[in-house]
Order: C-alpha cells, then sequence, then structure tokens
C-alpha cells in the first residue's frame, strides 16, 4: 500500500513537533492506510484484479475510480470480447449475466497518478495529531474512550460520554462521515479490489 504523504509534506505544517523519525514514519504508514481502508480502494494508481458477481445489466461498475485501462475481461476464467471500457467500468452489449449470476473478473489500472491535496492534508492532520499526542503523553499508546459530553461553568463540570457504545479510538480513527465520504468519492459502493499486481 502507498504512503499518502511524505516527511517533506509534514513540514509545511507550523506544528511544534519533531516531524521526522521511526513514529513519524509509522504513522504516515498508518495514517495512509487507515484513509485507503476508508476509500474502499487504492487511491493512487495502481493495477489490480477484482471478481465481481454480475447482474443482468449491461455496464458493470468497477472500484477505483478513475479507470485507465482494462487489460482483460473473463467469466468464469473464459475471456470475454466485444466489451467497451466505459467511465466507471465495462460496457457488454448484450449484458453481462443471461444463465443467472456470472462471476466476471478484471484485471484493470485505476486510480489517480497525484494525491489531491485534500487527501495530503487530512493524511497530514492525522499524522500531526498523532505526534503531537505521543509528545504530550509521553509514550503517545493513549487511547480515547469517551467524548466530552457537556460542561458546566459554576462549581466546574465535565462529563463525558462512556460505556459500550463509545469505541476507542486514536489519532489513526477515521469517523464514519468522513469514512463514507473517502468510500463514495473514490468508487467504492460496488465490488471492493481483490488483489494488487
Amino acid at each position: 500500500m502507498a504512503d499518502l504523504i511524505t516527511l517533506a509534506d509534514l513540514a509545511a505544517y507550523p506544528v511544534s513537533v519533531t516531524k521526522t523519525g521511526p513514529l513519524a514514519d509509522r504513522l504516515i504508514r498508518s495514517a495512509s492506510a487507515a484513509v485507503t481502508d476508508a476509500a474502499q480502494s487504492p487511491i493512487l494508481e495502481t493495477r489490480s484484479t477484482v471478481e465481481i458477481t454480475a447482474m443482468p445489466k449491461k455496464i458493470l461498475r468497477l472500484p477505483g475510480l478513475p479507470i485507465s485501462e482494462i487489460h482483460s475481461v473473463t467469466v468464469a476464467g473464459v475471456a470475454v470480447t466485444g466489451w467497451v471500457p466505459v467511465e466507471a467500468g465495462v460496457h457488454l452489449a448484450i449484458g453481462w449475466s443471461r444463465d443467472g449470476l456470472e462471476r466476471v473478473t478484471v484485471d484493470y489500472t485505476h486510480g489517480l497518478t497525484a494525491v489531491p491535496e485534500d487527501i495530503k492534508d487530512l493524511v497530514a492532520r492525522m499524522v500531526l495529531a498523532g505526534l503531537l499526542a505521543a509528545e504530550d503523553g509521553g509514550d503517545g499508546l493513549a487511547l480515547s474512550n469517551g467524548r466530552l459530553s457537556s460542561v458546566a461553568i459554576d462549581d466546574f463540570k465535565e462529563s463525558y460520554a462512556t460505556g459500550e457504545d463509545v469505541e476507542a479510538v486514536t489519532e489513526m480513527t477515521l469517523p464514519k462521515r468522513t469514512r463514507d465520504w473517502l468510500a463514495s468519492r473514490f468508487g467504492a459502493g460496488g465490488p471492493s479490489v481483490q488483489g494488487q499486481l
């Protein structure tokens, strides 16, 4: 899995924290993996093979947009001809499934040639939060298992939501809304990538 930022990308942020070393490298890998996992498809250009159960439709939607090249298409191991690449997948005029559900395997190149700036920023902020937590907490291993739920000013009070409904999180944990946004943006919602070459 490709890192989505480099140590040089962290240098652009005016945060007083050590931005180099083994911890920074590890956090970059972790944050990149978390964002790519949430996207449910590689973000940077790669060659992948997916196996999809086809319905009786003419367009077979592929994950991991944009698609730059389709190398081969097979149904039950037999090469298919007559298909045409389209923006989000592969078109077959006679349809992909005539006698029930067909297993279609597609070998293709997809993804972006460069990481978008907003994705770089997201990953960099996750890494910097992890570095700051490590500096502030000493070992950086503390989990947050509750969120601030209320504050009172007079006779100061602070309450946290805790219990089984609150998941333990680290700086590498993405909120559901962000995970949904990444999945939608990078062509998920259909099949997922099974393997990369």
